[in-house]
């Protein structure tokens, strides 16, 4: 009789996956902020890549590019929470406002290294970021590790903080974004980053801020940039979000699927960050960009904690949100 059962139990789940694998092919619609030979697109293409294989070709990946929805990486995160888009790849930034404590992630001088950053987005941490996202309807599946934020800029190089004073910079609608160049004496200017290119180009602002393989994919140093500035103060993170109503909807199998592409898809940023973004840097400095570094971004620092993180942590939660997060990924909490 338990064989019987156990042969029948079979049967039923062979054939629950047999009508899912018959079913008409599903289209997943995912929009990233960058092009197809960015570290984005590496991500959003090994996520596609292991989606379309292990679901034997029944589910398809349909990626739009470099905003090729026509509309700002915000609107796009926003699109995702309401299921009209299904996968939305973008800087954490550009999430922020709508998910008010993940701007943690945006603080200055956060994390020292990229392996602060993985503790900061794996394990209980991560665990506790995607919680927040998911309260917003949202689910994050990967990170894109792109590198530190360095400083751009097409009038003089910058490499001490009275170089930056004065100087207009394009920045995400980030509210630790805005502040930190504030208190850095810049001047901060909200634009979305598919504007960025043509705002440089017209001396609507004079710089902006990414790492070496974004640098690259957007095609600055042609817009102009031609100094660069290896600074510390944030990490670029962009997760990939799938619409909790798209999940909730989806068959077990095909959440298994989607949830396994996107640690598939992590493990290739990092192997992408690893060797590419030093190879972008040598493109770039035999193109003729300027590459210099802060004499003290000590100073940079300090202007930065006391200024900054008092300034925006009503609106991450308060002290004790950023420190549920400092805590969950071993660092000393904020006093």
């Amino acid at each position: 009789m338990k064989k019987i059962l156990t042969l029948a139990l079979a049967m039923l789940m062979l054939a629950a996956g047999a009508a899912w694998a018959a079913a008409p092919k599903t289209v997943l619609r995912m929009s990233i902020g960058d092009p197809d030979n960015s570290d984005m697109g590496i991500v959003a293409n090994a996520f596609k890549k292991y989606v379309e294989e292990k679901s034997n070709g029944t589910v398809e990946v349909d990626i739009f590019y470099a905003g090729g929805l026509g509309e700002d990486e915000g609107v796009q995160f926003r699109n995702t929470q309401t299921g009209k888009l299904d996968l939305a790849l973008g800087g954490i930034a550009n999430l922020e406002p709508m998910v008010k404590r993940l701007g943690v992630l945006t603080l200055p001088y956060l994390f020292n290294d990229i392996e602060q950053v993985k503790a900061g987005v794996e394990g209980e941490s991560g665990e506790l970021l995607n919680s927040y996202a998911q309260e917003a309807g949202l689910r994050i599946l990967a990170w894109t590790f792109s590198g530190f934020r360095y400083i751009t800029n097409s009038k003089h190089p910058i490499t001490k903080l009275e170089d930056i004073r004065g100087l207009r910079f394009r920045v995400p609608q980030s509210i630790a974004m805005i502040e930190t160049y504030r208190a850095f004496g810049a001047i901060p200017s909200t634009l979305a980053w598919n504007m960025t290119s043509k705002a440089l180009e017209h001396d609507l602002v004079d710089g902006q801020c990414c790492d070496y393989a974004s640098f690259k994919g957007m095609k600055f140093f042609e817009a102009g940039q031609k100094y660069l500035t290896e600074i510390h103060y944030t990490f670029q993170l962009q997760p990939l979000v799938l619409s909790e109503r798209v999940y909730a909807k989806m068959p077990p199998e095909l959440q298994k699927i989607v949830v396994d592409a996107g640690k598939y898809a992590q493990e290739e940023s990092l192997k992408y960050h690893a060797t590419m973004s030093e190879i972008a840097k040598r493109e770039l400095v035999a193109k003729g960009l300027r590459i210099v570094k802060l004499t003290d971004e000590d100073k940079w620092k300090e202007v930065a904690l006391q200024k900054v993180w008092p300034a925006v942590a009503d609106g991450m939660g308060g002290k004790e949100a950023i420190n549920a997060f400092l805590k969950a990924c071993g660092q000393p909490l904020w006093r």
